[in-house]
């Protein structure tokens, strides 16, 4: 799906690494020397982390922590504790994930 027109594509595309340099670049370096406003990334891995800082996000804004329990080693734990009766189910499956 292009985002910029609303066309869709059928199968995969060839896709280049962002490169914000020549004239985007000095622009953009331009806007920060008056901006008062920080950027953030929105990041839910490290590899997501690294890229933001590498297309010159100043931190991370927002994670989605909830990721870190779809392991399959822990999703079950998870479920069992939203499933749980009472206080003492919860924190019984809670205690599955203290290893982790």
């Amino acid at each position: 799906l292009d985002g910029s027109t609303g066309k869709v594509y059928l199968g995969k595309l060839p896709v280049v690494k962002p490169d914000v340099g020549g004239g985007v670049g000095e622009l953009l370096n331009f806007a920060d020397s008056f901006r008062k406003l920080g950027v953030l990334a929105n990041a839910d891995t490290p590899k997501d982390a690294a890229v933001a800082r590498n297309l010159g996000a100043e931190g991370i804004g927002l994670t989605r922590t909830e990721h870190m329990f779809f392991a399959p080693e822990r999703i079950q734990a998870v479920r069992e504790m939203i499933l749980a009766f009472d206080k003492s189910g919860r924190e019984k499956a809670l205690a599955k994930l203290l290893p982790f």
